[in-house]
């Protein structure tokens, strides 16, 4: 493969406005040199996806037998709907039966289900709390994301399942991106005898790189669950790994686990940009309520090439908010966009849905570009 090396082609900005001036998030954009595609793919990403208790007894109709989530997405599942792929930490495992919070969670299947019937294609399992349930959860998860149709990457029964499926491949109009998915561990919980879980580790994500590369890929993704958790900046490790990720050839980094929103960092070599990172998306949906967990973003990747000129890559952070009220006698979850926050909140939850945006607009700010 040629390694795509990203030009910058033209000036790069990242300016986001206060709540009070404009609701619409602001696009950064850039080019890449790009060897194949005249079209146009577009990724989103979504941080995590956990599962309190209080979300489990709220999706629960037991009328119906069944548990429902889709009224969580109803507003921010029209920002999937043109979307080629759309990827998420899927932050619990999956069962049928005797689910559990945290510390050691497992959730109904049907939050896949409903997630991936409004939009989300894709999801990233490798994270701390992938061995929560030890085999059975890795089994059970895998079993209930096949059974749906969702490519996933993150977790595996065997190595043999593991050398068939990682890296996972994204293919549509010329484009192939490889996604790669990794954990700086399990809770202390040890990966159960057989079963893969990738860590980070340096010379195995280096070979998996190399491996993307030597299948002709067109980008490289790496997800990286990573850093600590409520900090609202990387910690010295995360900079450290995110340039040596970018050195390797992965385009994008994408991080997940702090449950808050991080800022984006852009890395240079001379005049060529050599990736971007998201440090940290936030939490997507989940009852935490500590200071910054009750939102976070979605990035939305546009990758076009028009005819006989650099392929643009452009970026658009979406800012939500965790919005909770109490309806018909239980605590219900929804996931706001910054723009309908007016139209659908009101009161207290209102207030504090501003003061996040506010915040997560002064982090995102601090964006930087780095030098090799």
């Amino acid at each position: 493969m040629h390694y795509n090396r990203i030009l910058l082609f033209c000036i790069v900005f990242l300016l986001f406005t206060s709540c009070k001036e404009k609701k619409s998030p602001v696009q950064t954009d850039y080019s890449l040199e790009f060897p194949h595609s005249s079209q146009t793919l577009t990724l989103l990403f979504c941080g995590d996806i956990i599962q309190h208790l209080p979300q489990i007894y709220s999706a629960h109709e037991p009328s119906e037998k069944d548990y429902k989530y889709q009224k969580c997405f109803k507003y921010i599942a029209p920002y999937w709907a043109d979307a080629d792929f759309v990827i998420a930490n899927l932050e619990t495992t999956l069962g049928n039966k005797d689910f559990s919070g945290y510390p050691r969670f497992c959730s109904p299947w049907q939050i896949a289900r409903d997630l991936h019937q409004l939009g989300v294609t894709t999801f990233v399992t490798a994270n701390n709390h992938s061995c929560d349930q030890l085999g059975k959860g890795i089994t059970n998860t895998i079993y209930y994301l096949d059974s749906l149709g969702i490519p996933h990457t993150g977790t595996f029964t065997d190595t043999l399942n593991y050398k068939k499926r990682h890296p996972l491949y994204l293919q549509k109009d010329g484009f192939k991106i490889a996604l790669l998915n990794y954990t700086y561990g399990t809770n202390g919980l040890p990966v159960p005898k057989g079963f893969v879980v990738p860590h980070i580790d340096t010379t195995a994500i280096k070979q998996d790189i190399q491996l993307a590369r030597r299948d002709t890929v067109t980008n490289i993704i790496a997800f990286m669950h990573w850093g600590y958790e409520y900090h609202n900046f990387p910690n010295k490790e995360q900079r450290a790994l995110s340039k040596w990720l970018h050195e390797q050839g992965a385009d994008m980094v994408i991080g997940s686990h702090p449950h808050v929103v991080q800022p984006i960092e852009y890395y240079t070599s001379d005049k060529d940009t050599l990736g971007v990172t998201v440090f940290s998306l936030g939490n997507f949906i989940s009852n935490q309520s500590q200071q910054g967990t009750e939102g976070g973003i979605c990035i939305r990747v546009t990758l076009t090439k028009p005819r006989n000129h650099p392929v643009r890559y452009q970026m658009e952070p979406i800012k939500f908010y965790m919005y909770r009220p109490y309806e018909e006698g239980r605590r219900r979850y929804y996931v706001v966009p910054e723009n309908l926050a007016d139209s659908v909140m009101k009161d207290f939850h209102l207030t504090k849905s501003k003061n996040f945006f506010k915040k997560t607009d002064t982090i995102l700010k601090s964006t930087k570009t780095f030098s090799f």
